[in-house]
């Protein structure tokens, strides 16, 4: 009898371990991620480098998944994990064979995108590449892109994530005069910290709300001006691990 291929991603992840525990446990206290995802793009913008993880898991078992960017603000929703299914999916992780550092590589691909997975067990620190993942893989890639898809799927949802406070990102500038607006920030760019180069600047407390407010209804066209020059932003959240921009191209 054949599976169906999201069948076969759930029971990867979910299926009871054999003998009991796998040998590596994930860690229970900590404020540090336990497993983090991320997709690379071959030729990504600048804009990207600053991008939220597509996943990250807390020890506590908050669940975080990149969702549609809301304007300019990068955005994320929530699931919470039981302490038995955050050992599901460590099971799911000893599956596809991640409690060991590896790469697997398409050479022949130039620019290729890549799928980042690491992961944090009592025992210690594993991270797994798969250089041009695809979804229709087979074998020891396959087992990962599995895992990495069907790891979403975890826990239960528990709404929008909702961060208290954010990051204001200078991405560029542009000649593009079609939507200006006046700059949403109480520090003008050039007094950010890290101008000229990466301008970041992290907004807490009650500026967070009406920067938000302002920023999801604009566009990626949207300029914003400071000085003579219009500039372009983007607003990511900090996760509860980051806590200043230099966190954040880590």
């Amino acid at each position: 009898m054949r599976i169906s291929r999201t069948a076969a991603v759930l029971l990867l992840i979910f299926a009871p371990a054999a003998c009991g525990r796998h040998a590596e446990q994930p860690p229970t206290a900590g404020d540090q991620p336990i497993l983090v995802i991320e997709n690379y793009s071959g030729l990504a913008p600048a804009a990207e480098r600053f991008a939220l993880p597509g996943y990250v898991l807390l020890a506590d078992g908050t669940a975080l998944s990149r969702a549609e960017d809301q304007g300019i603000v990068l955005s994320a929703t929530r699931r919470r994990l039981s302490t038995d299914q955050i050992h599901e999916v460590y099971g799911g992780a000893a599956r596809a064979n991640l409690f060991r550092s590896h790469e697997y590589r398409q050479d022949a691909i130039l620019d290729a995108s890549a799928m980042v997975i690491r992961i944090t067990s009592t025992k210690g620190s594993y991270q797994t590449v798969v250089v041009q993942p695809d979804t229709r893989e087979g074998g020891a890639r396959g087992r990962v892109v599995d895992f990495a898809s069907g790891v979403l799927e975890a826990g239960s949802p528990d709404g929008v994530y909702a961060p208290d406070r954010v990051a204001a990102i200078v991405v560029g500038d542009s000649d593009d005069t079609a939507d200006v607006r006046p700059w949403p920030l109480a520090v003008p760019a050039d007094k950010m910290p890290g101008f000229p180069a990466r301008p970041c600047l992290i907004v807490s407390g009650a500026g967070v709300r009406p920067l938000l407010d302002g920023a999801r209804t604009a566009t990626f066209h949207t300029r914003w001006s400071s000085g003579d020059r219009p500039l372009s932003l983007r607003v990511r959240p900090l996760l509860p691990y980051e806590h200043d921009c230099a966190d954040l191209t880590s």
